[in-house]
This record gives structure tokens, sequence and C-alpha cells, in this order.
């Protein structure tokens, strides 16, 4: 369960919200300038995450469509979702397929003093493990993979310094752990 209250922060992998987005029309801009977007399967939130209502989008085909959303209407575990940009997409803009939409865990500005990613007892952080942590914007922050031969079994990242948001993508075993000021 993530845990953003004291320091060190810390989440695993059953915190991450992620869902692929489905092909040509799965991103689509409404008159209002909100977004329709459909998932390939469902999206169930993380109810310990800062807010139900803050998501990112990335790797749209048309990259316009990337970045910070609010949530405006579509449950946890449905596959249909409306949101507001909060950026502008400008009007006229043709549909977008492809991409992926993930749940903010933390949406406003934090300082990161350090980020460790490390084994936990029954999740050993083997060969080919992956790590990936974006901001709202959906910008990269940190994407690690475990070498073949690994000499520990943790990896860090240090200084990262203002970061807007948090949002993990990708962890296939361990804990990650951020030391935040």
């Amino acid at each position: 369960m993530a845990q953003l209250t004291n320091n060190p922060w810390s989440y695993q992998t059953a915190d991450i919200a992620i869902a692929t987005i489905t092909g040509a029309t799965g991103l689509t801009l409404n008159a209002d300038g909100t977004v329709s977007i459909t998932t390939t399967g469902a999206l169930t939130f993380n109810a310990t995450a800062d807010s139900n209502t803050a998501f990112t989008v990335f790797g749209a085909t048309s990259a316009l469509y990337n970045g910070f959303y609010t949530r405006i209407s579509g449950a946890s575990g449905a596959s249909a979702f409306v949101m507001q940009p909060n950026f502008v997409i400008p009007a006229g803009t043709a549909q977008s397929g492809g991409g992926t939409i993930a749940q903010v865990l933390y949406r406003n500005r934090v300082r990161m003093e350090d980020i460790s990613w490390q084994s936990t007892t029954g999740s050993v952080l083997v060969a080919t493990d992956t790590l990936e942590l974006r901001d709202r914007n959906g910008n990269i922050i940190w994407n690690a993979i475990v070498p073949t031969g690994p000499s520990s079994f943790s990896q860090n990242r240090g200084k990262i310094y203002w970061v807007s948001g948090l949002v993990p993508t990708v962890l296939t075993h361990g804990i990650v752990l951020m030391t935040v000021n």
C-alpha cells in the first residue's frame, strides 16, 4: 500500500494503476475541451493515491494528448472516462489512438532527495526487472533495468530535486522508497 505521508515515501507493484488506451479512437477531443478516453481493459484506481481525479496520458499517437488530466467521469474499474486536460489541445485536433493512461499517486510539486529501488522479503530483484517513474505530465523521472549480473539487490538514484507529481508506471518486483523534503 502506497505510503505518502511520512519519510521515506514508499510504494509497491500493487500501487500502480495503469491501462492501455484503445487503438485509433482511444482519445477523442470533445467540443467542450474535455477528452473522452477509452481503455482496452479496466482501470482500477489506487485508493491510497493523493487523489482519484489526477491522471497522466503518455505515448499517445498524437503527442498533443500527452499530459496531466483531471477525471470528470468514469469510475474505478471502468474502461471509459471523460477527463479535462490541464493544458490546451487545439480545437479540431483529430482523434488519437494508442498510448497509456496512469493514475497520479501524488499530484503536487515535491522535492525528492533520493529514490531507492529495493528487494523485499519474497520479492528479490532479478536480472531484467524494470522500474519506471514519471511526473504528472508523463515525463520520465527514472527508468531502470536490473543488469544481467546484479551485484546488489537495490538501485539508487539521488538528487532528483523538484518534480511535478509522482506516477509509477512499471515496477516488476520490490519496493521503491523516496526521501522527500
